[in-house]
């Protein structure tokens, strides 16, 4: 038994690393697979570093439930049709490092599916960008700029594009310039990293969420905050946060370039039952978009940089950067 584990915790670990299997663990030991993902229709897939997308694999029903329901067990929950989803982390046990794993059963899908989202081992520069022709030259300059002048970062791209992994180069570069700063990272998940010595990781949890945990960091004497991705009404809380005394803050969206992600911020931050678009508390606190996007089955290239300006015409302007 591990050490320090309890005898139950024990149990509960040991059965779900068997309910995985051998094929899944040695997935989650390569370091060049991100993301496994297991479909309704039984099929496995693997995103993998230099290959894209790969079919490996099928698993049964009963063997996909297993899975689903060890995880559940570990979180102190069951997944039933009346409760069919589920977003949890894999605990620390052997191979498992955290990872992220997030389900679904019937009646949402056809049959149980699954994906596991791997942290990456590996914290990326921006001059490993550079290396990789992800990033030129100019962009780079911009982008040292922006954190140096500590202007607040939107980063935006699609599933899988590769957002996270720049972050956590942007927020290389912020550690570099001032090591002595003050960072707070509040995510759903942990998956943003930062070696500073003064730095404090949030996760939300049943009881508090994103906005919850927004309101709990203007509490801490924060330099920086840093927000792993906005998905509701907490958009309004990180923009007032942001102007509020408190510049240089990086956070990630889920769009398709700069006015989809300036667009997605104003509707996240309806959700806060305001009469009016935050229009102008947008364009004074968002100074730049950074876009990425995938090609092919390579992720984390930097498409564009651009400024937000003001609302003029309906409409916000734009001006590229990079």
């Amino acid at each position: 038994m591990h050490p320090l584990l309890s005898e139950a915790k024990e149990r509960l670990y040991s059965k779900l690393y068997q309910d995985l299997g051998e094929k899944i663990i040695g997935f989650l030991k390569d370091r060049d697979v991100h993301e496994i993902m297991l479909n309704p229709d039984g099929k496995c897939w693997i995103d993998h570093a230099a290959q894209g997308l790969l079919f490996v694999s099928t698993l049964t029903e009963r063997k996909a439930t297993a899975i689903i329901q060890s995880v559940a067990g570990i979180q102190g929950c069951i997944v039933t049709k009346e409760s069919p989803r589920l977003e949890a982390k894999l605990p620390f046990y052997k191979e498992l490092q955290g990872e992220r794993f997030t389900a679904q059963i019937p009646p949402i899908v056809p049959s149980p599916s699954f994906t596991i989202r791997k942290r990456s081992e590996h914290v990326f520069r921006l001059l490993d960008y550079i290396a990789s022709n992800r990033l030129t030259l100019k962009q780079l300059l911009i982008l040292r700029e922006l954190i140096r002048d500590r202007k607040n970062i939107l980063v935006c791209g699609g599933p899988g594009s590769g957002k996270t992994t720049v972050t956590n180069a942007l927020i290389v570069e912020a550690v570099q310039h001032d090591p002595n700063q003050r960072f707070v990272i509040l995510e759903d998940l942990p998956e943003l990293q930062c070696e500073a010595q003064n730095c404090v990781s949030l996760v939300t949890s049943e009881q508090v969420d994103l906005q919850g945990l927004l309101r709990s960091a203007m509490r801490m004497r924060p330099d920086r905050i840093l927000v792993g991705e906005v998905r509701g009404r907490e958009a309004l809380d990180m923009l007032k946060a942001w102007n509020t005394g408190c510049p240089g803050g990086i956070c990630t969206v889920h769009a398709n370039g700069a006015a989809d992600a300036i667009q997605r911020i104003i509707d996240l931050a309806m959700e806060s039952q305001l009469t009016s678009p935050p229009l102008s508390l947008v364009s004074h606190t968002i100074n730049a978009i950074v876009s990425v996007v995938r090609k092919g089955s390579q992720k984390g290239f930097i498409q564009d940089i651009l400024s937000l300006g003001a609302y003029q015409d309906g409409q916000f302007t734009f001006t590229k950067l990079g």
